[in-house]
């Protein structure tokens, strides 16, 4: 298991043969277990038998039927019950597929004739309600006592009203009247055309309903302001019009008696119809929720086992039918199993042979799964075995890249070093520290967490990346704190555990009367006593001030360079036993092989320079090798570079760090830049070379086909004077060996400027590069100094308000813990997780541009085999 993770596991092409009585069943084993990969079945040319497609066109109408049952129960809030075990216990058969679609066709037909029955009882509801309320008004309107409210009007002040706009003369039959009802939202536009076509003929009034009424568009429900109107006229040639302006504007048109005795039995009445559509309603309610909740218990169970079988059906109507035209009774397809996968995959095959021969009672033809030996110019899918802790980690290579078929994978070298870069970024004890207890809630809680991924009806995309990498924050948080105390950095303070190696020597009064910044002298042993502090940075250059900074900057700035070039070093050294490992041998020494001298020559050896001047200058010892003596690491690698030698301030300093450091320099800059033209002109010309050779071996392989052609030419006119068959010794005669490529054809395949060009642009890109990106690794210093620059603000500016703060115990006590739950929500907020994702962000790109750009390739295909995910409430 653990070499399939350094390296793609052994892949097997393989030949499965189905028999189309268990195809079914084998494959929904198959794809509970997973482990197979068929090739080449779902590309957009592949051409499909067409024997399962009234199958797929049947799972396909089922699950649009449990579709539509989900939205009815959405709308009445019943929940369907989620079997968490469905994937082991309820596994679809094809007998299943039939009973699902006798039930869910069963189930339609009763919501349906229910949904319908309950639309129109709810549209007569509602239309009573309007029609009840217009003829209500309509009678208060039409009331002969106008006395009991003062904006009523009787039929006589209507007919004087309307007396003058009439050409015959008004009297009271001739008064004619509608009600309705109309949209909120359409009023202003009615009102409008009625004015404009029948003036002042044609007398309006609008009356508010209440409440809104309920109306179905489509499948939802919605809210609908209205108002009754009403339309009085005394010329009855209008009301055609009317009736087709109502008609345009979809008014509501109610009957109204003339007499008040009529409409107020018509309102009884429709208060009367009221009430006994309330009581249907409510029993087909019931009824309603009844069918639902019946169909709730297996609505899931169906939805999951529909899909599976769509997939499984979809699967076999792209398979190879094989057996004869008549009698074709065998699926056939080539797929892709790791090899530790062949036995697993075999006994899910036959778990679903048994199945099959338990549901039939009668024996079939068992699945064949025979690998292929046959050669193969497809690449291999890549697969590597991965756990919960690994995951995370492949997750960040494959976002880059796949790797190639027996290509190393970056992600076992990433687990270490991905975390250790972020720590170098992001290091303090208690920031780190925040992390770890993160993480550790993450896998605290993992069941239940992956228990409500698996219950909630949607996806929390932002819990789910942080769950994917609980692991991964968990190193980071581990190696944040391991660099927070090698920088001795405690949410921007030092603590002081083993003491100082340096000490004050001044007195009080000389700290008093000091005009000028005080120092302590590295090669005076009453100042520093010699011996370096036991774990991390002396806590006395956090109390130094500005010599704190120009400190941990030289620091900072040289393990950056330290551990980036270390990193790409080792890199290299991972693409040269890719080479091995593939045998590729030609790019080891002539491509590899270059690039590890330059980068050794050039920048190893400036981090050789950073180590000596540790090593060898330093407090307490003798000229020259003083730290008054120490030459700066940056100008010594400038003068290598330019070849030239800088003049010494001090003349008791030595010339360089070691004896003959520019005649080493020098061999180091010359060896290193001869790499380049082997580097550019290496692998073109073993091309070249390689070309040449097998234009020879083709072109004895065509002199050699000539002389048997003519051998057996001579052979033929011999047996001819003799009566031989000549047909039939030319076809015992061994087959004619035809050469690979015609001279032509390798000509057109083989472009030696495009191999130049190529190589050119590489070679620059390895010379150019090993500067940028050494010069990229810089960020880790830059990102470093800043976090803790920002940390000792937030401590300044924040929390020490309320730590120096000398008011009375009731003043200053509140105004600490203000200030400290100010700090603490600004820690958390800016340096935790801004921060930290800035420094999750640079770590990333170092690995996927610095480290992975020097051996990963990453242009593999993934491995997906056929495979059920674990069911959710959302399957």
């Amino acid at each position: 298991m653990v070499r399939s993770f350094f390296r793609s596991e052994n892949m097997l092409l393989c030949q499965l043969l189905l028999h189309i009585d268990n195809a079914f069943d084998c494959l929904i084993e198959l794809g509970h277990h997973g482990g197979l990969q068929f090739n080449n079945v779902y590309e957009e040319d592949h051409l499909v038998n067409g024997y399962y497609t009234r199958k797929v066109q049947q799972c396909q109408d089922l699950l649009r039927i449990v579709t539509y049952l989900r939205e009815q129960l959405q709308q009445l809030n019943i929940k369907e019950i989620y079997y968490p075990d469905v994937d082991k216990e309820n596994r679809p058969s094809e007998a299943d597929i039939q009973r699902y679609e006798t039930v869910l066709k069963q189930l339609q037909v009763e919501t349906h004739a229910i949904m319908e029955h309950f639309q129109t009882l709810e549209r007569r509801k509602y239309y009573v309600i309007e029609k009840s309320f217009a003829l209500m008004q309509a009678h208060k309107l039409l009331a002969q006592d106008a006395t009991k409210s003062g904006d009523m009007y009787t039929e006589s002040i209507m007919l004087e009203l309307l007396k003058d706009q009439s050409e015959s003369p008004a009297n009271a039959s001739q008064l004619n009247y509608m009600v309705g009802s109309i949209e909120v939202s359409k009023l202003a536009a009615f009102e409008l055309l009625a004015y404009r076509l029948f003036g002042r003929n044609l007398l309006l009034q609008f009356v508010p309903m209440p409440e809104p009424i309920m109306e179905r568009v489509g499948n939802k429900q919605m809210e609908v302001h209205k108002h009754v109107i009403f339309m009085i006229t005394g010329a009855a040639q209008i009301r055609p019009k009317l009736l087709k302006c109502c008609h345009a504007f979809h008014v509501n048109v109610f009957e109204c008696p003339e007499l008040p005795r009529e409409r107020l039995e018509m309102i009884e009445q429709l208060e009367q119809e009221l009430k006994d559509l309330d009581k249907v309603l409510d029993a087909t309610r019931s009824a309603r929720k009844r069918a639902l909740r019946a169909a709730a218990t297996d609505v899931f169970i169906m939805s999951v086992n529909l899909h599976k079988a769509l997939q499984v059906y979809d699967l076999m109507n792209r398979l190879n039918p094989v057996g004869g035209r008549e009698h074709e009774h065998y699926l056939q397809a080539e797929c892709f199993v790791p090899e530790q996968e062949l036995p697993l995959v075999r006994a899910a095959l036959h778990r679903g042979l048994r199945l099959s021969e338990q549901d039939s009672e009668r024996q079939t033809t068992p699945p064949i799964l025979l690998p292929n030996n046959r050669k193969t110019q497809i690449m291999p899918p890549t697969y590597f075995r991965l756990n919960k802790f690994t995951q995370g980690f492949q997750n960040l290579i494959d976002s880059y890249g796949m790797a190639d078929y027996k290509e190393l994978n970056p992600a076992p070298y990433t687990i270490i070093t991905f975390p250790f870069l972020f720590a170098i970024m992001f290091g303090d004890l208690v920031h780190g520290l925040l992390l770890c207890l993160f993480a550790g809630l993450l896998i605290y809680k993992e069941r239940q967490i992956e228990r409500q991924r698996k219950l909630s009806a949607s996806e929390n995309e932002i819990l789910n990346i942080l769950f994917a990498g609980r692991y991964i924050i968990l190193l980071m948080g581990i190696f944040s704190m391991y660099v927070g105390i090698i920088y001795n950095d405690v949410a921007s303070k030092a603590m002081n555990i083993f003491g100082s190696s340096w000490s004050c020597v001044y007195n009080a009064s000389t700290i008093r009367n000091m005009r000028a910044p005080l120092s302590f002298n590295p090669n005076d042993a009453k100042f520093y006593s010699g011996d370096p502090y036991a774990l991390g940075v002396d806590p006395v250059w956090k109390l130094s001030g500005e010599d704190s900074i120009t400190t941990f900057n030289s620091l900072k700035m040289k393990l950056a360079i330290i551990f980036g070039v270390s990193q790409m070093i080792f890199g290299l050294v991972l693409a040269a036993v890719d080479c091995v490992l593939l045998n590729r041998l030609p790019d080891l020494f002539l491509v590899v092989i270059p690039q590890f001298i330059f980068m050794i020559c050039i920048f190893g050896y400036l981090v050789f320079l950073v180590f000596f001047k540790w090593l060898t200058y330093g407090g307490l010892k003798p000229m020259p090798r003083s730290s008054n003596c120490a030459p700066s690491v940056l100008i010594t690698f400038i003068d290598m570079m330019l070849m030239k030698t800088s003049v010494l301030e001090n003349p008791e300093c030595l010339k360089g760090m070691f004896p003959h450091e520019r005649t080493v320099e020098f061999a180091l800059f010359g060896i290193g830049f001869a790499a380049v033209p082997v580097l550019l002109c290496g692998k073109p010309i073993y091309l070249m070379r390689k070309r040449k050779r097998l234009r020879r071996e083709q072109q004895q392989q065509r002199d050699l086909s000539g002389l048997r052609k003519s051998g057996r030419n001579t052979l033929d006119e011999m047996r001819s004077a003799y009566n031989v068959d000549s047909q039939t010794s030319r076809n015992s005669q061994p087959a004619k060996l035809e050469p690979r490529q015609s001279a032509g054809h390798d000509d057109a395949e083989f472009d030696m400027s495009e191999i130049w060009i190529h190589s050119g642009i590489h070679t620059i890109e390895c010379v150019l590069g090993s500067v940028s990106h050494t010069a990229s690794y810089l960020r880790l210093w830059a990102l470093s100094l800043a976090h803790s620059q920002l940390a000792d603000v937030l401590w300044d500016m924040v929390l020490q308000r309320g730590l120096k703060n000398k008011g009375a115990i009731y003043i200053a006590l509140p105004m600490l813990l203000a200030t400290f739950f100010v700090w603490a929500v600004l820690t958390v907020a800016i340096l935790v997780m801004m921060e930290g994702l800035s420094a999750f962000l640079h770590t990333l790109r170092l690995h996927w541009v610095e480290f992975q750009s020097k051996f990963f390739n990453g242009a593999g295909v993934p491995f997906m085999p056929f495979y059920f995910p674990p069911s959710t409430i959302r399957s």
